[in-house]
C-alpha cells in the first residue's frame, strides 16, 4: 500500500487560516476604499469655489466641509488600524488555539510549552513567532517592552527608543505587517505535505 504525503491537521489548519486571510483582505480592502473615497472628495471639494459651511455673524467660519471630511478621513483610517490590530490578536489566538488541540495541551500550557509540544509533534516553528506572541501581549496588555526587542519595525517610530505610556496606541501595522503575520503563522504548524 502506497503510503500518502497528506497531513489532515496540515489542511485543517492551512484552511483557517486561508479563511482568515481571505476576511482580512475584504475587511481591509473595504475600509481603504473608504478613505480612498473621502479623500477624493475632500480633493474635489478644496478644487472646488464651492463654500459648504456656517459662517457667524462676524464672517467667521463655525464649520467647512473640510473639517467634515477630514474627520471621517481620521475615523476611516482608526477604523482601518483598529481592524489591523484585532486581526493580529486573531492570528496569534488562532495558532495557540490550534496548537493546543493538535498537542492535546492544556490551557495552562503558555507559549513556551506550546512551542516545545509543537517542534516535539515534528511541527514547525517560525523563528519569528515570538514577535508575534510580543505583539498580541503589547496589544492586549499595554506591555510593549518584548515587542520593542522583536520587531521595533511595527512601532510608531518616536515609540522605538522610548517607553510609551500607551503601548496600543504606539503599535502601527501596516497591510505588509499584517501579511508578514499571516506568514509567520503559516508556518509555525502542521503542513499539507510534511
Amino acid at each position: 500500500m502506497t503510503k500518502l504525503n497528506f497531513d489532515m491537521r496540515g489542511y485543517a489548519y492551512d484552511s483557517g487560516l486561508g479563511v482568515l486571510m481571505e476576511g482580512y483582505k475584504s475587511a481591509s480592502a473595504a475600509l481603504s476604499a473608504d478613505i480612498e473615497r473621502v479623500k477624493a472628495k475632500a480633493a474635489d471639494y478644496e478644487a472646488s469655489d464651492k463654500f459648504i459651511g456656517e459662517r457667524d455673524d462676524d464672517g467667521y467660519v463655525v464649520w467647512e466641509q473640510s473639517q467634515v471630511l477630514d474627520m471621517q478621513r481620521e475615523t476611516a483610517e482608526e477604523a482601518l488600524m483598529a481592524f489591523r490590530k484585532a486581526y493580529a490578536i486573531v492570528l496569534y489566538h488562532y495558532w495557540e488555539r490550534e496548537i493546543r488541540t493538535f498537542t492535546k495541551s492544556g490551557t495552562s500550557a503558555d507559549h513556551e510549552k506550546l512551542v516545545k509540544r509543537a517542534v516535539d509533534k515534528g511541527f514547525p516553528i517560525d523563528a519569528r513567532l515570538d514577535a508575534v506572541r510580543d505583539l498580541a501581549n503589547a496589544l492586549k496588555h499595554n506591555k510593549g517592552e518584548k515587542l520593542q526587542a522583536s520587531w521595533p519595525e511595527v512601532l510608531a517610530p518616536g515609540a522605538r527608543a522610548g517607553q510609551p505610556r500607551n503601548w496600543y496606541e504606539a503599535i502601527q501595522l501596516t497591510d505588509k505587517h499584517l501579511a508578514e503575520a499571516f506568514e509567520i503563522i503559516t508556518r509555525s504548524g502542521p503542513a499539507i505535505h510534511p
